[in-house]
């Protein structure tokens, strides 16, 4: 016969399965967010080189000067896009973490129930046993019984 606490862990092995996907997202999650903070870090510094540049080099012509502005223009639309990937990538990761914590938490709430289960099955089987043992010595002392009437 099937044990209770068998079923339970058939379902907490799932639950395990679950909550190892969900961590495993949430890391590939915060890994993509570390590598647009990189790449927001390398547009930030390059945006600041140019920055510096035009203060260096005061003496650009008209066309140069022009040129210049559009491309910091450029650059700075690309550092506003990289923000953008960065804030969703963090609630990316904020779902992902969510999601893990969700299945961890049912994940304990099986193993307590299975805790609980066994603890039953075992208390149910102890009194089996001592129901057992109980019964044999009754069964023995009814013949002895008759001996001394």
């Amino acid at each position: 016969m099937k044990r209770r606490s068998d079923k339970f862990a058939k379902v907490a092995s799932l639950a395990v399965a679950e909550e190892q996907r969900a961590g495993q997202g949430a890391s590939r999650s915060l890994q993509h967010l570390e590598e647009q903070l990189a790449r927001l870090g390398e547009l930030n510094a390059f945006q600041q080189a140019y920055l510096n540049r035009k203060i260096e080099n005061s003496t650009m012509n008209s066309a140069h000067w022009q040129d210049y502005q559009r491309f910091l223009k450029r650059l700075e639309t690309a550092v506003g896009a990289q923000q953008q990937i960065v804030r969703d990538c963090e609630r990316s990761l904020a779902s992902h973490r969510r999601r893990w914590m969700a299945s961890r938490q049912r994940c304990e709430a099986l193993e307590k129930l299975i805790e609980k289960q066994l603890t039953r099955e075992r208390q149910h089987d102890a009194r089996q046993e001592q129901k057992r043992l109980d019964e044999l010595p009754a069964s023995r002392g009814l013949g002895f019984d008759s001996d001394f009437e």
